[in-house]
This record gives structure tokens, C-alpha cells and sequence, in this order.
């Protein structure tokens, strides 16, 4: 026969100091209620979100229905990987362009600290003021650093996203130093600081990381606007969702509006279907025209 905890001590005599009368220990154990009661309400509010800003979506009703119901965490870590070698330019763009969703709340007032790596930018060039501007990111919200060992990009992210003094944290990463250790730690820094750490991996790798988010990115061909057939558009880029914390994976082609700093959907294929605009190929009238590569 089975006997209750407190019974087996008391067989034990590890009672045998307390008295036994039930005046003592009835008010022992509604104490003892209470607090427990009083631990359960503190954990709801624990779970609760910390901020009061906007939820951290991306403003497509199709996408969003894949990230979790508070949409992206704003005080958690996201990386960002290219599909091949030439897209690091689109996911360096996309990786911004969700920075910028992040910076979109007018709650918002921090900004925006870019880490790259000294070999990474020989490989694919510095970042440029002008250009960041074009994609919606003004040069007066955002600092950039330079460093030459991966080890000190990620401590550099580590310190600045635990300050809280920065909106978002980007950093170049790669499998090697970017582990499931220095990603763990990373994510506790961004959830102290309250802010939104993004890696962008220089290859797509099957690695295990404390994500909230995992996206491979490609490039796409532009749309060229209607009164220059020969200029480009607006960046395109097929996005596909790996991996989501309380959500699930799909994929996307995407047009990014640098000026409102949203997202739409570009017609064609998206998740094997089609959308219902287009013809039974899936091709779009705009993809048939000129069209120049852009993100």
C-alpha cells in the first residue's frame, strides 16, 4: 500500500519536533495554498509579451497565417540563409527588408546595428548608404561595424543586442563559429535587451541553431515599371519559411515596397499552387516582358 509523503516522514519521526495538533497545521498548509496559487499567476504572467509595440508580421495575410499567432518574436533571434552562392545579395536584402518591417512600429525609436565580416564584404562589396536608403532604411537609424573574426562579430552581437539599446542586431555568420551554443547564447541576449538579433549565413546549411526563424531566400526577377520597360523594379525575392516556433514552413515570392515598408505577393506559383490570377501555367503577363535580376 502506497503512503502519502507526509505520512512516510511522519513513520520516519522527521515530524517528531512539529506538533501534531491540527491548529498548526491547518494554517501551515493554507499558506502553502496561497503561495502556490500566487507562483501560478505570476508564470501567466511571465508568458505574457513584454512589449507593448505592434506584433512583428509581414503584412501578407497568406504569410502570416504561418508565423505564430503573436507573429515574429521581437525580442528573439531569426537567421536568414541564401539558397546558392549568388543570392547572399538577396538575403541581405530580405534579412533588411525584415529589420525594417521590426523598425516599422512607430513605438519603435532604437537603431539599427549591422555587423559584418572584413572577408565577407571583399567578397561581396560594403554596404552602401544610397543603396540602403532605395530599400527603405535611413542612414540616421543605423550604425554599421566592421570586424575580421567571426568569434568578435558574435560577441559584439551579444553585447549589443543585452544592452537594449538597439532595435534590431544584424551579423554575417557561418556554420562554423554560429553553433547551436553561440546561437543559444545570442537568443538570450536579444530576449534580455528586448531586441531582434538576425544572422545572415553565407550558405545554406543544414545546422542546428536556437531560432525562432529559419529563411532561405533566392532571388527573382523584377518587374520593370510601367514607364521604363528597361529599368528595374522593385526587389523580388523567393522566400521560403523553414522553420517556425509555434508556426509552420511555405514558400513565397515576394515584392518589397521600400516607401511603405511592406511586403506584397507576386503573382505565380506559391506553395504548389497557383495564384488565381494567373494562367494555368503559372506564368505571369509582367514575367514575360523585359524584366532585369534586382535583391
Amino acid at each position: 500500500m502506497r503512503m502519502e509523503p507526509a505520512r512516510q516522514m511522519r513513520a520516519r519521526g522527521a515530524f517528531a519536533s512539529v506538533p501534531r495538533g491540527e491548529e498548526t497545521i491547518g494554517p501551515l498548509i493554507e499558506a502553502l495554498r496561497h503561495h502556490i496559487a500566487r507562483i501560478e499567476r505570476m508564470e501567466g504572467r511571465l508568458d505574457a509579451p513584454r512589449t507593448r509595440g505592434m506584433p512583428w508580421v509581414m503584412g501578407v495575410d497568406d504569410l502570416d497565417r504561418h508565423l505564430p499567432a503573436s507573429g515574429l518574436a521581437r525580442g528573439g533571434l531569426h537567421d536568414v540563409s541564401p539558397a546558392l552562392y549568388g543570392d547572399m545579395p538577396a538575403a541581405m536584402g530580405f534579412a533588411l527588408a525584415l529589420s525594417l518591417r521590426r523598425m516599422a512600429d512607430t513605438s519603435e525609436r532604437r537603431p539599427l546595428l549591422w555587423c559584418r565580416l572584413a572577408k565577407e564584404e571583399r567578397e561581396y562589396g560594403r554596404l552602401y548608404g544610397h543603396g540602403l536608403e532605395r530599400l527603405g532604411l535611413s542612414r540616421r537609424r543605423f550604425v554599421t561595424v566592421t570586424l575580421r573574426k567571426p568569434v568578435a562579430l558574435l560577441w559584439t552581437m551579444e553585447e549589443a543586442l543585452k544592452s537594449g539599446a538597439l532595435a534590431v542586431v544584424m551579423g554575417d555568420a557561418d556554420g562554423v563559429h554560429a553553433d547551436l551554443t553561440a546561437t543559444r547564447r545570442l537568443q538570450l541576449a536579444a530576449h534580455a535587451g528586448k531586441s531582434a538579433g538576425l544572422l545572415v549565413f553565407r550558405r545554406d546549411e543544414a545546422l542546428a541553431t536556437a531560432s525562432h526563424t529559419r529563411w532561405r531566400v533566392a532571388s527573382a526577377s523584377s518587374r520593370s515599371p510601367p514607364h521604363d520597360g528597361l529599368a528595374p523594379g522593385a526587389p523580388h525575392w523567393n522566400v521560403e519559411l523553414t522553420r517556425a516556433r509555434g508556426g509552420r514552413p511555405g514558400a513565397w515570392t515576394l515584392e518589397w515596397h521600400h516607401a511603405a515598408h511592406r511586403f506584397s505577393l507576386v503573382p505565380g506559383f506559391r506553395g504548389g499552387t497557383i495564384h488565381p490570377w494567373t494562367d494555368k501555367t503559372g506564368q505571369t503577363a509582367a514575367a514575360q516582358g523585359s524584366a532585369l535580376r534586382a535583391g
